[in-house]
């Protein structure tokens, strides 16, 4: 046989095996596709605030019935055209009556419940109640967003809500937020005066680390190719039910005795001792929440902050049992830096502690998941609404009382 022809067979050959290739996979994929999802997200890049939930979305969470029998309806959270959690748009211009909150932090903030169930929601019912005949309303807004921490609050303060007449800031700070500030550090730029000015988004294909979910790793090919076959392909994502169930995986903040190459810990200053990283990370969140008190004194808006109580800050085992797994000295340090900076704190700690410590972890939180259920988010929202209303808190207006 000519070379010529051989070539022509051997090319031949190969254009059928690459159409039976493509044609294979697309197959899969379609026959996948209606099994499983591909990874995707209810967030739209944002250069500033590096990430907001996808403005007039909507999404269905029913993540938690299967483990939660006892919550067992879905639920739909709205977002409005500004990415925040509430079904109509906020104004920049408000009534003068009009006393406007806004709740910052993240997926407890945003809360993993119907959206009348959100502390924002419960305490804007209540103080709108009370001021029912007072010639004064309460507008409380949702601005809470998964994995927002204070190097997103500074900038989603100062460059975005002091568009909207903000009478009083809410800072709600998570047990995740000095890793989250370490992450957000890769693309952070700042002002002249070292303030944050804007969050840019990583790109995770060339990002000199990977944040599973789990834990953050080093960046490899293997991994960045795990993430694009997530995002793109329904025969990878439906093949991982049967990898990794869900069911099987360590709850969020599980000890592990095999961290690989974890590079930074999800839950550092929650540990008993911090190591050099952890120090020089946790100086840099609290350094944020002090400019950021320091912008609202200066520009008169008052401000509040307030820390998520986690369960393992109760708790050692999910039955309530055993010395708490976890360091109270996050929500110490955010109670110092509100001290020194004339900033009301509420130590939701120790407000909640009368009524879960000693109870197993399903009857306030979600398990096997870090997040409070409906009934947590009700006595959490009690906490904050006494305070609020303290008059010596001078949170409200004098009208109020």
């Amino acid at each position: 046989m000519l070379p010529l022809e051989r070539a022509k067979r051997v090319v031949g050959v190969a254009a059928v095996n690459v159409v039976v290739l493509v044609g294979l996979v697309a197959f899969c994929e379609l026959a996948s596709s209606f099994f499983a999802d591909k990874l995707a997200s209810n967030v739209a890049n944002a250069y500033r605030l590096n990430h907001t939930w996808k403005p007039l979305g909507r999404q269905v969470h029913d993540e938690w019935i299967k483990s939660n029998p006892d919550f067992p309806e879905p639920y739909v959270h709205v977002y409005n055209r500004q990415g925040w959690i509430e079904d109509y748009d906020i104004e920049p211009a408000k009534d003068p009556n009009t006393y406007r909150i806004f709740y910052v932090g993240d997926s407890f903030v945003e809360g993993t419940a119907p959206m009348d169930q959100s502390v924002p929601s419960i305490v804007e019912t209540y103080l709108n109640d009370r001021a029912s005949g007072k010639n004064m309303s309460f507008e409380v807004v949702n601005t809470g967003t998964s994995s927002y921490s204070p190097t997103i609050f500074y900038v989603l303060v100062r460059y975005v809500l002091m568009d909207y007449s903000p009478d009083l800031i809410v800072v709600v700070v998570d047990m995740t937020d000095d890793f989250d500030d370490w992450k957000y550090s890769e693309t952070l730029i700042v002002d002249e005066h070292g303030n944050p000015w804007a969050v840019p988004e990583r790109d995770p294909y060339s990002a000199a680390f990977v944040d599973t979910g789990e834990r953050v790793v080093k960046a490899d090919s293997w991994l960045r190719l795990q993430l694009f076959l997530a995002r793109h392909s329904y025969t990878y994502n439906l093949l991982q039910r049967f990898v990794a169930p869900k069911e099987n995986r360590a709850p969020p903040g599980a000890e592990d005795d095999d961290p690989g190459d974890e590079i930074y810990k999800r839950w550092s200053w929650c540990q008993r001792e911090w190591d050099d990283l952890t120090r020089r990370n946790v100086a840099s969140t609290l350094d944020l929440l002090e400019r950021l008190a320091v912008f609202c004194h200066e520009n008169g808006v008052k401000v509040m902050f307030t820390a998520v109580p986690h369960y393992r800050q109760y708790a050692g085992r999910p039955d309530g049992t055993g010395e708490p797994a976890w360091s109270r000295r996050p929500h110490d340090e955010i109670a110092r830096v509100a001290k020194e900076n004339g900033v009301p704190y509420l130590n939701s700690l120790d407000a909640l502690a009368p009524l879960i410590v000693g109870t197993p972890q399903r009857k306030y939180y979600y398990h096997r998941d870090m997040h409070f259920n409906p009934r947590g988010y009700r006595i959490w929202a009690e906490a904050h609404i006494g305070f609020i209303s303290e008059r010596e808190n001078d949170l409200l207006p004098e009208e109020f009382y």
